[in-house]
């Protein structure tokens, strides 16, 4: 598999969504909020301890190519 790295500009980020089935990323346009490019999304492991979201949040980061700035959701109360 070809890894392509693709480097945000100036108003592009990397946004990334936790949720309890899936962790989503993709690149997304501030001006617009359009998403750049199609989204990339891994099942959210369980058990959901802080370490396996970390390492999966970075895997999603990772297969969408990106280097650059990063933003992240939680769409509920978050423990620990």
């Amino acid at each position: 598999m070809t890894t392509v790295i693709r480097l945000g500009r100036t108003h592009e980020r990397f946004g990334i969504d936790i949720g309890g089935s899936g962790i989503k990323g993709a690149p997304v346009d501030t001006e617009s909020g359009e998403l750049v490019e199609e989204r990339v999304r891994i099942k959210t492991p369980k058990p959901a301890t802080p370490e396996a979201i970390v390492e999966t949040t970075v895997r999603v980061v990772s297969e969408g190519g990106w280097q650059g700035p990063v933003g992240c959701g939680f769409p509920s109360v978050v423990k620990g």
